[in-house]
Order: C-alpha cells, then sequence, then structure tokens
C-alpha cells in the first residue's frame, strides 16, 4: 500500500510542475492566439465640396455587365499603387452600380498642376476612346473637372458603403445651359424636400458646362427610387435641353494619399 501512496504522490507533483498548457502548441502560437486583434480603422467620409481646398473631377464610366468587378478592382489597384503616390492628389472614391453596367470615379487634387498630371494617368487606366468627337457626343464634355453649383439638405459625402444616386444631365447641341441649371436647381431642392429617404443632394457642373450632375444621399440601400417624383402626363424638365441617365450607386473604395 506504501508504494502505491508514493506513486501517486508523485505523480501529483510532477503535474503540479509540468507546463500546465496544452502539448502540441508551441509558445509562440500559444502568444499569437492570446494577442488581442487591433481593430480595423475606418476610413473617414469625404465630402463632395470645391469650395474649400480640393479641385474635384468626376469620371463616369460605362462597363461590361459581366466585367464590372474585374474593372473596379483593376482601377483600384491603379489608384493604390500608382495614383496615391503623385504629389497633390488628395483622395479618390470608386462606386459601382446595382446592374452593373457603371462605375463613378471622383478624384479630388490640391491644385491644377497635380490634376493635370495625374489626369493623363487616369485616362490611359480608363481606356477613353481617343476620338474627342466621340466622347463629346456620349459624355457632353471633355473635362473631368466639375464645379460645385448648389447643396441641399446634408453635404453628401463619400464613405465606404454609402448610397448615393446619381444623375448624369449631358448637353444637347444648341440648347441653353443655364436654363437646364436654373430647373435642376429646383428640382434637386424639390427632391430632398418631398423624398425622406434623401439625406441632401449636390449639384455639380462640368468646367465647360457640357454635362451637369447630381448626387442624392441615401439614408440606406434601398432608400431612393429612380423613378421618384417623375411626371407622367408631361415631359420631365431636362427633355428639351438634354440627356439623361440615373443610377444608384454604391462607394465600394476610397483611395487616400500614401
Amino acid at each position: 500500500m506504501r508504494p502505491v501512496l508514493l506513486l501517486i504522490a508523485a505523480v501529483a507533483v510532477v503535474a503540479a510542475c509540468g507546463d500546465p498548457t496544452p502539448r502540441g502548441r508551441p509558445d509562440s502560437v500559444r502568444a499569437v492566439a492570446a494577442a488581442p486583434v487591433p481593430p480595423a480603422v475606418p476610413r473617414p467620409p469625404v465630402s463632395i465640396d470645391t469650395v474649400g481646398s480640393a479641385l474635384l473631377e468626376l469620371w463616369p464610366l460605362g462597363v461590361d455587365r459581366s466585367r464590372q468587378a474585374d474593372e473596379m478592382r483593376r482601377l483600384v489597384e491603379h489608384l493604390q499603387a500608382d495614383l496615391s503616390l503623385v504629389p497633390g492628389f488628395a483622395w479618390a472614391a470608386v462606386l459601382a452600380s446595382g446592374d452593373g453596367s457603371s462605375l463613378l470615379l471622383s478624384v479630388a487634387w490640391r491644385d491644377s498642376a497635380a490634376a493635370g498630371r495625374g489626369d493623363t494617368m487616369l485616362a490611359g487606366w480608363l481606356r477613353l476612346p481617343s476620338d474627342t468627337a466621340l466622347r463629346r457626343r456620349q459624355d457632353g464634355t471633355l473635362t473631368p473637372r466639375v464645379l460645385l453649383r448648389r447643396t441641399t439638405g446634408a453635404t453628401p459625402q463619400f464613405r465606404e458603403g454609402a448610397m448615393l444616386l446619381f444623375t448624369r444631365y449631358v448637353m444637347k447641341p444648341g440648347h441653353s445651359f443655364g436654363a437646364l441649371a436654373t430647373l435642376a436647381d429646383s428640382n434637386i431642392a424639390m427632391r430632398v424636400l418631398q423624398d425622406t429617404a434623401a439625406q441632401g443632394g449636390a449639384l455639380l457642373v462640368a468646367a465647360d458646362s457640357g454635362a451637369l450632375y447630381m448626387l442624392l444621399q441615401a439614408r440606406n440601400a434601398t432608400a431612393l427610387d429612380p423613378g421618384f417624383g417623375l411626371p407622367t402626363t408631361s415631359l420631365p424638365f431636362w427633355a428639351p435641353f438634354a440627356t439623361r441617365e440615373e443610377q444608384l450607386m454604391a462607394v465600394v473604395a476610397i483611395i487616400t494619399p500614401r
């Protein structure tokens, strides 16, 4: 009986003095497992503003529906690897439409010289047509630079996951840009006032007055209706002056300087 008791006591002492951690897990693995995971740092939102410190550009892009994800990935890689290193680059935001047919790139620069350096690279990455007459017919403008004409409600912001309704009006030859812009001023005010799903909106004009852009900030992913407020019996206000396209878009990436 005594030998048995001595053996039990020896086993207990060895167990108490040994490594209490599970076998087969090295100290380095245990340390990694125990280390706290740092929280992800969200990117700050960027406001749609051309009055303050930045020059703002909009680059609307039509894409093949089956290639939208690939084109978006390719564009983000270029922006992150190259454009973020250009002196004077402020930020960029990439938006994608829900139907897969469109991308929208917004880029902000600190000065005109920086925009000139970056725009040459962007035009190549975006594979824009070399025929300027064709581009003007399609886009209404040859310049991506825009000026903020009006804000209504909360100023729209590009933040990851944000939903915005993007409308582009392309001027018809020989028609009054001033008349279209004045009517659009009233339209954006009425839409924000009447559609409770809209937090606010911004009206931007191309620097050469060839196109007009409206951005409405949605409160949630399914809030804004592209057909909201459209007339049922008469022509819409833009019909005599411009062609129009409208897409609900989500911010899929924000790029800041490195």
